[in-house]
């Protein structure tokens, strides 16, 4: 059976629209309404919600809290950033190399990846824990009980020790990214690099690292985002403790969710949203400029 020209346009606005209705109540409905209430005092104490404007910004940015929670989500986000895209890139070097047994490492290296972040928060909170840890109890065994440290119950330590956890975790979805973008670089430049007598490492600064960076551009923002939004390895590993010491915004706002303060919530949501575009946007277009045709 022929379609006329009308049927033909129908068709697919009948599987768009349905797309549309979804991503507006669920993405841009909340987008807007938290947007609205971050300018309010909503809260869970008053059934009348009013329109404070920029006091709640100025509350929250008086905060004491909020500046150590700026500080270790800055912190946080570039140390896993630097963390997981330098150890990435390293193994998947190693792991694109003529080796016997690359594919069943990659598998090991990948593993941390497919594990829910919770669990992982939890298996680094008994790892690490100051008297039963396994950390710990290896450090004693070997005699350096002076390298034994109370990791995540140490205010200079906890959120540091989240920061490792999180490049343990997520280095194998970079290093599967940084593996794909190696494969695509043409082999011919190697070839004529070790006829031109190139070292290794000439070899790594002149044709794959220039070459990889699309690939360098995905990874470093998507993992300066995740940091910057981070909420679930910090809070079942940490809970933001000791004190306020691992505090992050993310915990930050899901604190002040839990007592009630949904305005100051959302204004402290819509800083973070601030926060990562401001940032995102130039770390683009630097690394945009990077890129070079293969």
């Amino acid at each position: 059976m022929r379609m006329n020209a009308k049927s033909a346009i129908r068709y697919p606005i009948l599987f768009i629209v349905p797309a549309l209705v979804i991503y507006m109540i669920f993405f841009i409905y909340p987008t807007l309404s938290g947007f609205y209430f971050s300018f309010t005092d909503w809260n869970a104490s008053s059934t009348e919600v009013k329109f404070v404007g920029v006091q709640q910004f100025m509350d929250v940015v008086q905060n004491p809290d909020f500046t150590l929670a700026l500080k270790n989500t800055f912190l946080f986000s570039i140390t896993t950033t630097l963390g997981k895209n330098i150890v990435s890139i390293a193994l998947a070097v190693f792991l694109t190399t003529a080796l016997l047994t690359r594919n069943a490492l990659r598998a090991v290296y990948f593993s941390p990846a497919i594990l829910n972040i919770v669990a992982v928060g939890l298996i680094f909170q008994g790892l690490t824990n100051p008297d039963i840890g396994f950390v710990n109890h290896m450090f004693r065994a070997l005699g350096l009980d002076w390298f034994a440290q109370g990791w995540i119950s140490d205010p200079k330590l906890s959120i540091h020790v989240a920061s490792v956890m999180e490049i343990w975790r997520a280095t194998g979805i970079t290093m599967a990214i940084y593996i794909a973008g190696i494969q695509n670089i043409s082999r011919d430049y190697y070839e004529a690099a070790t006829i031109d007598g190139a070292p290794a490492w000439s070899k790594f600064r002149y044709i794959t690292l220039p070459l990889l960076m699309p690939a360098v551009t995905i990874n470093v923002l998507l993992s300066l985002i995740y940091g910057f939004r981070m909420f679930e390895g910090i809070y079942f590993l940490t809970q933001g403790g000791p004190g306020t010491s691992s505090e992050v915004i993310m915990t930050m706002v899901y604190k002040y969710m839990g007592q009630g303060l949904y305005g100051y919530s959302t204004a402290l949501n819509l800083i973070l949203v601030v926060i990562i575009l401001i940032f995102s946007f130039p770390i683009l277009s630097y690394l945009r400029k990077k890129e070079v045709e293969g």
